[in-house]
């Protein structure tokens, strides 16, 4: 009988002995692990617009274990201590091997606040990432703990959606170049043409305004033989400022009263053909502003828009004393100014067919309400993405204007096909 209640006592002094220690360990181990339910706090929004998990490493779906089980060592040998570096290297890849397990928790329990990272759905906008080294704040199994960040995580420089105004653009320096020998049996002229672009939008976007303004500045140049009189010609010269400010109607979230205000305008001085003293074009010399009053801006998406400004004006202008030819521009011999009045029509449309291969249109009209002043430009270019640093351009611009006096209007269009250095930049 005293065998039996010494054996019953021995069991339960085991037992709560057992307990106690299962409990300390488990205790130690909520420090390190999380649940699949943990709730993570609203301020992970300040630190981490974005979480990019990039990896997955076989061991993170294995079930976790306690830190003091993690070995990356092989057996040590009986009387050897650790050296240094060798305790430093344990210690990193327990952290690493931690921290990663954190995220793929929140990977799975909150997947709204992970990115996985695909190149089909990369944006070239964001081009480049930095590396982010901030403490997540995670309520754990007992009380709440501070996770650090791995160090594989990365957050995009994306536009935060609170942030009102957004800058991008783009600078491309493109060349072209033929050459022919005289004896050639088609025939044909050497020639080779350099090409500058720079664009540059600036948009605001706050509660139901909307203020949109652009920069385009292009120059071009090109050289050829049968030209005695210059080396250098102008075949591309114009600076164009376009600015829109919308308010955002309430019959639809796509639809915004606008008013537009827009400036074109050369800076060089250019001539109508080769071994020509016709100058067509000089210092903002001819120089066109456009006004729309009153008008409509259509978004139907943000690579589809339309706008009407059926109250809209013209003015030409020629500063005193420049060389180009009054008539040629719509104006009398003793005007340097004109004005028109008439209605706007504007569209743009954006493809983009892969990451490589991108699409603009652009169209505007303005006819005066006699008919007798339209100005029409539709331009297409295809951007062709090589890499990071180099495309191919391929441009066709069409327009018709018949403001100029005593001549037959017609539609001029010209074509060009050039490679070289683009960059985007925000």
């Amino acid at each position: 009988m005293r065998r039996k209640l010494f054996l019953i006592r021995a069991i339960f002094f085991f037992t709560f002995i057992f307990s106690f220690f299962q409990a300390k360990a488990d205790k130690e181990a909520s420090l390190f692990q999380l649940d699949l339910n943990d709730s993570i706090t609203t301020d992970i929004s300040n630190f981490l617009p974005v979480i990019v998990f990039d990896s997955l490493h076989a061991e993170d779906l294995v079930p976790f274990s306690l830190p003091y089980t993690i070995s990356y060592f092989k057996k040590e040998e009986p009387g050897r201590r650790k050296l240094k570096f060798e305790e430093d290297y344990d210690s990193v890849m327990i952290h690493d091997k931690l921290t990663r397990r954190s995220v793929y928790n929140i990977a799975i329990s909150r997947p709204d606040l992970i990115e996985f990272y695909n190149l089909n759905q990369f944006d070239e906008t964001l081009n480049t990432v930095e590396v982010i080294d901030v403490p997540l704040y995670v309520e754990g199994v007992n009380t709440p703990q501070w996770i650090p960040m791995p160090y594989t995580l990365e957050t995009s420089k994306r536009h935060k959606e609170n942030e009102p105004w957004t800058f991008k653009g783009n600078l491309s320096l493109q060349f072209s170049q033929y050459y022919v020998t005289d004896n050639w049996s088609k025939g044909g002229t050497p020639n080779a043409t350099f090409l500058s672009i720079l664009e540059y939008k600036i948009n605001y976007k706050k509660n139901r305004w909307l203020w949109e303004n652009e920069f385009n500045a292009t120059i071009g140049f090109y050289n050829t033989p049968d030209d005695t009189l210059r080396a250098i010609r102008v075949n591309n010269d114009e600076i164009k400022i376009p600015s829109h400010i919308g308010f955002q109607t309430r019959m639809s979230k796509k639809l915004y009263y606008s008013a537009y205000i827009g400036f074109n305008t050369s800076i060089l001085k250019g001539y109508r053909k080769t071994n020509s003293e016709d100058v067509v074009a000089s210092f903002l010399s001819p120089s066109k502003c456009y006004f729309g009053i009153v008008g409509l801006d259509y978004k139907h998406s943000k690579n589809t828009t339309m706008r009407i400004y059926p109250w809209s004006y013209k003015l030409i202008f020629l500063l005193p004393g420049s060389e180009v030819n009054h008539p040629e521009v719509g104006l009398d011999s003793a005007q340097c100014h004109k004005w028109f009045s008439g209605y706007i029509i504007q569209t743009e449309l954006n493809w983009r067919f892969s990451k490589e291969i991108r699409i603009d249109s652009e169209f505007e009209l303005f006819n005066s309400y006699n008919f007798k002043n339209i100005d029409l430009d539709w331009k297409t270019v295809g951007k062709f993405t090589i890499n990071r640093f180099l495309s191919t351009r391929l441009s066709l611009i069409m327009r018709f204007d018949n403001t100029p006096i005593n001549k037959k209007a017609k539609i001029q269009i010209q074509e060009q096909l050039s490679f070289g250095f683009s960059y985007n930049f925000q």
